[in-house]
């Protein structure tokens, strides 16, 4: 199945920045008209259509009236609103009418979801959500940046077991080094939840390195990165905070100095595709029963075109098959009332 589900009215600048993204990735040659279904308010989706010159009727818009707000908990949003645009799109690629599901939306509701709607995969208690970031060496992979803020050190196992097979699926990479993200590289160091993970992940059959320090991880030390949601989603917001910064910092000094123009432009153009949320698109959410990729919510019409383009690419590198062999090489202890 390579059709995706776009979520067209999720973001803070959609529904039109959803729609110009779309249109960007079909003028880009990712999918065609017909490989992609929308959903959101169907009359709210066809305005910003024609608003981007493009016929309606070309388009498959599934209806779906209720708008999920700021305001709305992901419980509020899949009980009071069950016909919004996340639930109607995870619907779909329940349905078998498509492989892959995209979202701007809200973070929660989209983990609630897909976690609810399409359950998780065979061996896997709880899913995580997978970013990729370019390091000096190479792009690695931090899971989880917001799916399970308060985790068990089983699911931070399960979290390094899918981490390597997404990222040798991906990228080719025979055996990925997999860290966990802590205070120190010390083997005493870190909490008990790190300390207990971190057993559990040297008997597993992946490359475990131990501990990483976050003052190494962008230096490539480890192809995947281990941590809570909590930690991960705090690391994730501080890093690109930084590098916007960092990015204010070092083109306004060059432009104060006189730095000729031609050569700023030539340096954005080296700097920006490493450095910029955009180039990926978004995040995977690793560990459910379909490819469902979450967007920044500040996201913009290249962002929104590069996410189908890495859906589709989840899709074709068998990221859940991959996952779920991976997952039967690890015995799950007892579930307790927790999960």
């Amino acid at each position: 199945m390579t059709k995706v589900v776009l979520d067209a009215v999720g973001g803070d600048h959609a529904p039109k920045e959803a729609i110009a993204g779309l249109i960007l990735a079909i003028q880009r040659g990712y999918v065609t008209p017909a490989d992609v279904l929308l959903t959101g308010p169907k009359d709210m989706v066809a305005q910003a259509l024609r608003d981007q010159g493009q016929d309606p009727d070309a388009f498959a818009i599934h209806d779906a009236p209720d708008l999920v707000t700021c305001e709305d908990s992901p419980t509020d949003a899949m009980r009071k609103k069950p016909r919004n645009s996340i639930a109607v799109g995870i619907g779909l690629v329940k349905e078998g009418k498509a492989g892959s599901f995209i979202s701007a939306g809200s973070t929660g509701t989209v983990v609630a979801a897909a976690t609810l709607g399409l359950g998780c995969l065979e061996g896997i208690r709880r899913p995580g959500i997978g970013v990729l970031i370019h390091g000096e060496r190479n792009p690695f992979l931090v899971i989880d940046v917001g799916a399970n803020p308060q985790p068990k050190a089983h699911h931070l196992a399960q979290y390094a077991l899918m981490g390597s097979a997404y990222y040798q699926g991906t990228f080719g990479e025979a055996a990925p080094k997999v860290g966990i993200l802590n205070i120190g590289s010390e083997e005493q160091k870190g909490n008990p939840l790190v300390r207990e993970a971190r057993g559990m992940m040297r008997q597993l059959p992946i490359n475990f390195q131990g501990n990483v320090e976050g003052v190494e991880i962008f230096s490539g030390a480890c192809h995947v990165v281990v941590t809570d949601g909590f930690t991960g989603n705090v690391l994730l917001k501080v890093s690109e905070g930084c590098a916007e910064y960092l990015l204010r910092m070092v083109f306004g000094a060059m432009h104060k100095v006189g730095v000729d123009g031609g050569k700023t432009k030539q340096i954005m153009g080296e700097v920006m595709p490493k450095v910029d949320f955009a180039e990926y698109g978004g995040a995977l959410l690793l560990g459910v029963a379909g490819i469902v990729t979450i967007c920044h919510g500040r996201s913009h019409a290249p962002a929104f075109a590069n996410a189908i383009k890495f859906a589709l690419k989840a899709l074709d590198a068998n990221v859940n098959q991959h996952i779920v062999q991976a997952a039967r090489t690890m015995p799950l202890p007892q579930a307790d009332s927790n999960g």
